[in-house]
């Protein structure tokens, strides 16, 4: 326990030290790093030197908590706090990012730190850091994005849920989308603004309340569930683009819509040939004046 409690505490420290180094003006970091980087490599290339290596530590950890490595894993985890070490911060997060990271972390040491091996969160823990290492490094294109379907798909099960009457349905949709959303969460902490990861924890936070009522509120979810969906594609920049012709809630095959719309339009048209068909076929003789006039003479 003392053992535990040593690193734990050697870990936090570190965590300050990092965040303090991340802060610091990029020149002073430059000066201190003089005396031993040489001539001939730049500070900016050592860093990226140092990101590689974090991440390979990283995704090394990774493979080995996924297989059950017991070895492995501890002796990567040493190895991805070894690079840690003087690895600044600088331009690629916010304080905020800094944090998660450290919680994911932290929360695989303990993982690790434990008697009793878990499968479940060995995976868990692991998927999160690796997210959240890849966001820190890969700031373009990082993996967590690859998740948004996977979200979508367990918001569309809740919508399902909600439009079955189904409590039942949209507690299990939930309960699944919760738990993929607390994966890529500190790699989305990482990149994104603090203000859209609140308002997206402040949605989990209320949606959880509405799962668990055992007092069906079918308008409150529903309401819930559309700005879930406008939350959610906010968080992964996706653009919300609504549909030609919105689906109507209570039909669950988008055919029958499909063949009443068409149908509509074929008779308007059908009409409309109709009407000038028989307009073509009324002829009404018009004659002028002087013809009228001139008749009279004969």
């Amino acid at each position: 326990m003392n053992s535990v409690i040593r690193k734990v505490s050697i870990f936090t420290l570190l965590s300050i030290s990092i965040m303090f180094v991340g802060l610091l003006p990029y020149d002073v970091q430059a000066t201190a790093n003089d005396s031993v980087v040489p001539n001939s490599v730049s500070v900016e290339q050592e860093h990226k030197e140092k990101l590689v290596l974090f991440e390979q530590a990283a995704e090394e950890l990774y493979r080995d908590m996924q297989e059950g490595n017991t070895p492995g894993a501890h002796t990567h985890m040493e190895r991805l706090t070894e690079t840690l070490e003087d690895l600044s911060f600088k331009g690629l997060t916010s304080v905020e990012g800094i944090h998660a990271l450290a919680e994911s972390i932290m929360d695989v040491r303990e993982t690790l730190a434990r008697v009793e091996i878990s499968p479940d969160e060995w995976a868990a823990s692991s998927a999160r850091l690796r997210l959240a290492v890849n966001s820190l490094v890969h700031q373009d294109h990082p993996l967590w994005l690859q998740y948004y379907k996977v979200l979508a798909d367990d918001l569309g099960k809740m919508s399902k849920g909600r439009s079955t009457g189904s409590p039942v349905l949209f507690r299990e949709a939930f309960l699944a989308l919760q738990s993929h959303y607390a994966t890529i969460r500190p790699a989305a902490v990482i990149r994104k603004d603090a203000s859209e990861i609140n308002r997206f924890d402040s949605w989990m936070s209320y949606t959880e309340s509405l799962s668990d009522d055992k007092n069906w509120d079918e308008p409150a979810v529903g309401k819930a569930v559309r700005q879930g969906d406008r939350l959610l594609k906010e968080l992964f920049d996706r653009k919300t683009e609504e549909p030609v012709f919105l689906p109507i809630t209570g039909f669950s095959s988008p055919w029958y819509w499909s063949v009443l719309i068409g149908g509509w339009i074929v008779l308007a048209l059908a009409y409309t040939g109709m009407r000038k068909y028989l307009a073509d076929q009324t002829v009404t003789s018009v004659h002028a004046k002087k013809d009228r006039v001139d008749s009279y003479r004969f």
